[in-house]
């Protein structure tokens, strides 16, 4: 009883500490320091640029012809939609990882299930503004926020089936990290 405790205390710890790293990074390090800022914001870029990327590739898919600016997406004749910071799955993706990585398992299934993961974030991140873009073309500019939500919520859900798949099947032995 007290191994299991003491890996689940672990757990907790870990858990913990990258939230703290994330809170410490986002509120204040990403605003107070040139280097780090920068840093900070090139991961927010390659997570934006990789969502327009795949959000274009989507609506070209379906048929529809698209414009794009630097953080938004538009199909041709419609307002389109902006794709702010907080929408680009950054902190999903590191809550994600953080996850993974803090629960005991062999590093080698952590190497390919936490980019899996990460790729599946970006692909539900993408439908969602693939269907804002639709919902924005079909009524006229003004967006219900119930898409909005029903995809954060939808994501959230596979967060954490996809941490309970990972604890229930394909993390086998635990006790190795």
């Amino acid at each position: 009883m007290e191994n299991k405790t003491k890996g689940l205390n672990t757990f907790l710890f870990k858990v913990f500490a990258f939230y703290v790293f994330w809170f410490v990074s986002e509120n204040y390090l990403s605003h107070k320091f040139g280097f780090y800022s920068d840093l900070w914001s090139y991961c927010y870029h390659i997570f934006l640029k990789s969502i327009l990327f795949v959000s274009k590739l989507g609506l070209s898919t379906l048929g529809y012809d698209h414009v794009s600016g630097y953080n938004s997406l538009a199909i041709v004749g419609s307002y389109g939609v902006i794709v702010g910071n907080h929408c680009v799955g950054f902190g999903l993706s590191y809550g994600f990882g953080s996850l993974i990585y803090s629960y005991p398992g062999p590093w080698l299934k952590k190497l390919w299930f936490i980019p899996l993961g990460v790729f599946l974030i970006l692909i539900i991140n993408s439908s969602r503004v693939i269907a804002l873009c639709a919902e924005v073309l079909k009524n006229g500019g003004f967006l219900q926020m119930e898409p909005h939500d029903l995809f954060n919520n939808l994501i959230y859900i596979i967060i954490f089936l996809l941490w309970v798949l990972w604890i229930k099947f394909i993390n086998k032995n635990p006790q190795s990290n």
